[in-house]
This record gives C-alpha cells, sequence and structure tokens, in this order.
C-alpha cells in the first residue's frame, strides 16, 4: 500500500497537485476540483486578509462598539521570569471553579497548587451573591486543605487574579461590568455589575485576607505565561476551541482612551483583541473565503453572522465544515464517497469532532486512514474503500490547512501593528519598522498543541505576508494554562502596578 502524500509536500492540497487514485471516476475528479479552489489561499488573498485585520484593529482602537473590541485590559507590563512571590488564581469558566496557587521561583519556574470545585445549576442560575460566596468559600477551603500558605499569618492581603470567561467591559485592571451571562449561567443581579467588586465584597464578609487585583481573560494569561517561562513576549494566542489574541500594544496608538487617568504617563497596555469576530463588520463575508459549506455551519450556528473568524479556524468549527463537505460527497448522484451510505456520526450537527480530522491526518497509510475513518465516522471497515479514504484525508487536510493559513494571518497582524514586521506588498517600504529580535508568541488551545502539521502551515502563510527574516525571528512556544497560571501572574503585575 502506497503511503498518503505528507502534507509538507503539498502545502496546498488540492487534487491536481496529489498523486490522485487511478479508479477516482471523472464525475468525482470534476467535483473535487470545483470544491478545492474554495478553499485555496493565494498569497495576494492573504495579503488582503491581513490587511483588512490592521483595518479592524485601528477600528477597535479608536472607538468602543466595534466588532473587533480591542478591550485595554490595563494591564500596563509584562513579566520577565525573574519575579518571585506567591500569588492565587481563581478560574471560572463553566461547570468547575478552579483554584490554584502559584509560586514564582524566578529563573523562569514555577510551583502550581490547584484544586476543583464543581459549580451547581442551582448556583449558576440563583442569585448572584450565592455564586460569589460559593467562590470566596472555595478559596477559603483550598487556603485551608491544599495551600502550603497560611493567609491568617500573612502582613499583607494575598494577591488574586480572577479568570472570568464572560463579557466583561472592563474599566480597571480589577474592575469590569458583566455584559451578559454566557455558557447557561444565569445568576440573578450580576448583569450591569462590576464582577471585580462582587467577589471582593465575598471575600471582605468571611474576613478573608484576599484581594482580587486583576479580572484576566485567558488569551492574557497565556500571554503573561509566556513572558515569564520564555522571556519578553509581544502576544499571546489561543488556537484551540475558540480563537482570541492579546498582544502588547503602545498606549499613544489606543485613542479610544485618550483622557483616561490611567493613561495619563504613557507607556505600554495590554490589548485583548477578541479577533474570533474578525470580518464581522463586512456583514456578509467578502474578506474571508467563504464557501457554500461555511455559509451552511453559519445558517445553523446560534450565533449567525458572528464571531465570523472564529468559524473558519477554531477547533470548534473545523469537524463541522468537514462533515458538510462529506455529506455533499455521500449525496452526489452517482455516490463520491461510501457508495452513498451515511452514519449516525454524518448525520449528527456538529457529530464529526475535529479529533476525528487529526487522526485521519496522523494516519500513515492509507489503511490506517481507512481505520481511522471508520472509528470517527461510525462506519464498519468494509464500507471504506482506500478511494474514501483518500478522500477523506484530501477533504480534512483542505480544511486544516485554510484554518492554520488564515491563524497566521493574525499573527502576521500584530507583527505589523506592532511596528516589528511589514506586510509585503502594502505600505511604504522606507517605512521604519523595529530591529526584528526574537519575537515570542505564546500559543495555547488544543489546534495548535495537538492538530498536525499546524504551526508548520501557519508559517508558510507568516512567509507569505511578512518576509522569510520575520517569519524566522518569530518563536513560538506553547503556554499552558494562562486561565490558572497567568492569572497569577496578572495578581503580580497588579502589585507592580500599585506600588509604581
Amino acid at each position: 500500500m502506497s503511503p498518503v502524500p505528507k502534507p509538507h509536500e503539498s502545502v496546498e492540497p488540492l487534487v491536481a497537485s496529489l498523486p490522485t487514485p487511478a479508479d477516482l471516476p471523472d464525475y468525482a475528479r470534476k467535483t473535487l476540483e470545483a470544491i478545492a479552489p474554495g478553499f485555496k489561499l493565494t498569497d495576494d488573498r492573504l495579503r488582503e486578509i491581513t490587511h483588512s485585520f490592521l483595518h479592524d484593529f485601528e477600528l477597535g482602537l479608536s472607538k468602543y462598539g466595534e466588532p473587533m473590541a480591542m478591550i485595554p485590559t490595563y494591564v500596563t507590563g509584562v513579566p520577565n521570569g525573574k519575579e518571585t512571590g506567591t500569588f492565587l488564581a481563581l478560574d471560572l469558566g463553566g461547570t468547575n471553579l478552579r483554584v490554584c496557587e502559584v509560586k514564582l521561583l524566578g529563573n523562569h519556574k514555577f510551583e502550581l497548587r490547584q484544586q476543583k470545585y464543581k459549580v451547581s445549576d442551582t448556583l449558576k442560575t440563583g442569585e448572584a451573591v450565592a455564586l460569589f460566596n460559593y467562590m470566596a468559600d472555595s478559596v477559603d477551603a483550598f487556603l485551608t486543605e491544599r495551600a502550603s500558605i497560611d493567609p491568617n499569618q500573612q502582613n499583607e492581603d494575598l494577591l488574586l487574579g480572577f479568570t472570568f470567561s464572560f463579557p466583561v467591559e472592563q474599566t480597571a485592571l480589577a474592575r469590569g461590568e458583566l455584559l451578559t451571562w454566557t455558557k447557561g449561567f444565569s445568576a440573578k443581579n450580576a448583569v450591569g455589575h462590576d464582577v471585580g467588586q462582587l467577589l471582593q465584597d465575598a471575600f471582605d464578609r468571611r474576613h478573608m485576607h484576599v484581594k482580587c487585583v486583576a479580572i484576566v481573560n485567558d488569551t492574557v494569561g497565556t500571554l503573561m505565561t509566556r513572558a515569564y517561562t520564555g522571556g519578553d513576549c509581544l502576544l499571546g494566542s489561543i488556537f484551540g476551541t475558540g480563537t482570541n489574541g492579546a498582544y502588547v500594544e503602545d498606549i499613544s496608538r489606543i485613542p479610544k482612551l485618550a483622557g483616561h487617568p490611567a493613561v495619563a504617563n504613557g507607556g505600554k497596555m495590554v490589548i485583548n483583541c477578541e479577533w474570533g469576530a474578525f470580518n464581522n463588520t463586512a456583514g456578509l463575508r467578502t474578506v474571508l473565503p467563504s464557501t457554500p459549506f461555511d455559509n451552511k455551519l453559519d445558517r445553523e450556528s446560534i450565533n449567525v453572522r458572528k464571531q465570523a473568524f472564529e468559524k473558519f479556524i477554531s477547533g470548534m468549527y473545523q469537524g463541522e465544515i468537514l462533515r458538510n463537505i462529506l455529506l455533499t460527497l455521500v449525496d452526489h448522484q452517482p455516490p463520491i464517497l461510501f457508495k452513498g451510505e451515511s452514519s449516525a456520526t454524518l448525520n449528527k450537527h456538529y457529530g464529526l469532532d475535529t479529533a476525528v480530522m487529526s487522526d485521519v491526518e496522523n494516519a500513515q497509510t492509507l489503511a490506517d486512514v481507512r481505520t481511522a475513518v471508520s472509528a470517527g465516522l461510525g462506519l464498519p471497515l468494509e464500507s471504506v474503500s482506500d478511494l474514501d479514504a483518500w478522500i477523506v484525508r484530501w477533504a480534512a487536510e483542505m480544511v486544516a490547512t485554510r484554518a492554520a493559513k488564515l491563524s497566521g494571518a493574525a499573527v502576521a497582524a500584530i507583527l505589523v501593528q506592532t511596528r516589528h514586521a511589514r506586510l509585503q506588498g502594502y505600505g511604504d517600504p522606507a517605512e521604519p519598522i523595529k530591529t526584528p529580535g526574537v519575537m515570542h508568541v505564546g500559543v495555547d488551545g488544543s489546534m495548535v498543541e495537538f492538530y498536525p502539521h499546524f504551526e508548520e502551515r501557519l508559517r508558510s502563510a507568516l512567509r507569505a505576508l511578512v518576509g522569510e527574516e520575520a517569519e524566522k525571528a518569530t518563536k513560538i512556544g506553547m503556554a499552558k494554562d494562562g486561565s490558572g497560571v497567568g492569572a497569577a501572574l496578572c495578581a503580580l503585575q497588579a502589585m507592580k502596578q500599585l506600588t509604581a
């Protein structure tokens, strides 16, 4: 059995560029060749998309209410890895609440202790005061049972960073108004209130020596974690179930903060881009390379015409895009896939997990692909031919390559925005840019950590957009647990800012 073509042999997975099985019928070939161009991203198209990214950055930095929100975090510095001390983190994002103790050891090292606590449906839907009381009780229990320190023996309060994964309009590092609940939460008397103050009030009612000093987005936490463990960091980004990025911006380039006391002395501030909403300003997707399979996904989503960019690149949606393609090929007359046979997995909305794509691309031979397709799609092995396996592999690689290249456009946009690189073909070639040096990018998420060849494909786009020198100077490193370690590091930064 001949091996499946490896992705690096064909970064653009078009039918014409891959060794096609000899028995691919003409009608099947024509159908695949009709689908492929919708997923192809030329260098010129990537540059156009990146240029539009920069336009949305400018809009979001200039005024509030833009889809690309460019949220000021009031974090005005990043760690360098030499800091020491012990800080707490509280992470509320869904079913579980997590309390962490992070002991910074200096020399880019830390120790982590943590404990999870279940958040019941009653707490999610009851009074906000009960939910925040439970959070304070959980921190108290952690300090009693798990922590290495006794806050009652401290001369000063323990500082805590609060990762709160819900829409918040931040007005200071530790202040933010809840705009709406998501993820099944609907606790009463929380929307419109300052969640940092609600948590602090709960601590104070228990006379706890804990002070909430930072409200943290997980992308900001990723940036802070990478800065501590790997050196100076420019960008923290999530490429997982969802996607987002946070970067360090010159305060002078944030017009919507003009006159705010926090920016009176200039300097820098971390911006939470919320780039999953890129291209929402276009209404219809005039910039992103939409296909009928993307349009179907969007129409059937719970947030139609929102989070446009996220729907092209994140792990939550990749499997669904592939499912739409495969069903089209199953239903083709005559059938192109599986002799027209479907399965419960293929017929279920979001039934095809992106992990199946990863398994298919990791396979080394067509026999291995057949096994992965059979297991992932819930089809009998005898129903998956070598030809079926080849087509599914082709489609998975096509969808994933587009996602990785678009991710590269987001990273390139940050390099250009911060004047560390120049977008090829745009702007004045004589315009000065910062000496590249080493540009650290912290990443987290299942796509970048586990999906085969994701970084390789992202870098292919990056080279086309900012040139080989800038691409080589960009060091991409994992920054695990931005919602825990990163939140504690934001508490560290808050201490620095309070004592500055």
